[in-house]
C-alpha cells in the first residue's frame, strides 16, 4: 500500500509540474526550474526525481535521511532549526570520518535543545554555524553530493521522528540542489 501511496504521489507531483509549466507557458510567466533573475522564481522545468515521500507518524523515517547520508561520497550540507535526532547525527558524523566535506548551520536561538547534537559533532570537529540574523533559522534542509535535497517540515529531532505529524521529501536534481546551495551559503555567509 504504501509503495502504490509514493507511486501517485510521484506521478501527481509531475503531472503538477508538467501542468504548471504549460499553463505558465500560456500566460507567459515563470515556473519552477533554474533560477532567474529574481532568486524567487525559476524560468525552466526542473526534472526532479522524488526518490522518497514520508510521513511521521508512524516512527521510522529517519532511517531514510540516515540511509541518504551513509550513501553521501562527496559533501552533506545541513540547515536545521532542530538537530537531536542522534542516529542522524551519527550517519553526519560517519559521512566526515570517511572525507565527505560536511558543513553544519544551525539556528542560533535553539542552541541550548541542540546542545547534545552540538557536542557531538564540536567533537568530531564537523564545521558549524549558528545562524542567529532572522527570527528563527527554520529552514530544514540537507544537501548530499550536489544533487540531492532533503527538505520539508521534520526537523531532525527525536519529536519529529516519534511524537509530531511530520513530513519530507529526498529528491534527486542538480538544478533544484544548486539552488538550494545558493540559498544555504547565504545563511552560512551571515552565521558565526
Amino acid at each position: 500500500m504504501e509503495a502504490m501511496s509514493k507511486k501517485w504521489f510521484s506521478l501527481f507531483f509531475i503531472v503538477s509540474v508538467v501542468l504548471f509549466q504549460v499553463l505558465a507557458t500560456f500566460k507567459g510567466g515563470n515556473t519552477l526550474g533554474t533560477a532567474s533573475a529574481d532568486p524567487n522564481t525559476f524560468s525552466s522545468p526542473t526534472q526532479a526525481e522524488v526518490l522518497g515521500v514520508y510521513f511521521t507518524p508512524p516512527a521510522g523515517a529517519a532511517q531514510a535521511i540516515v540511509k541518504a547520508i551513509d550513501g553521501s561520497s562527496s559533501e552533506v550540507l545541513v540547515q536545521a532549526y532542530g538537530f537531536t535526532h542522534n542516529a542522524i547525527a551519527q550517519a553526519v558524523i560517519r559521512a566526515y570520518q570517511r572525507g565527505v566535506k560536511v558543513s553544519v548551520l544551525l539556528d542560533q536561538k535553539s542552541d541550548h535543545t541542540n546542545r547534545y547534537v552540538v557536542d557531538l559533532f564540536n567533537n568530531a570537529q564537523i564545521t558549524m554555524r549558528q545562524d542567529g540574523k532572522h527570527a528563527i533559522a527554520h529552514n530544514k534542509v540537507m544537501l548530499i553530493d550536489g544533487s540531492i535535497v532533503i527538505t520539508g517540515s521534520f526537523n531532525f529531532t527525536n519529536s519529529a521522528e516519534t511524537r509530531n505529524a511530520e513530513n519530507f521529501l529526498i529528491l534527486k536534481s542538480s538544478t533544484l540542489a544548486t539552488r538550494y546551495k545558493e540559498e544555504w551559503l547565504k545563511h552560512w555567509a551571515h552565521g558565526v
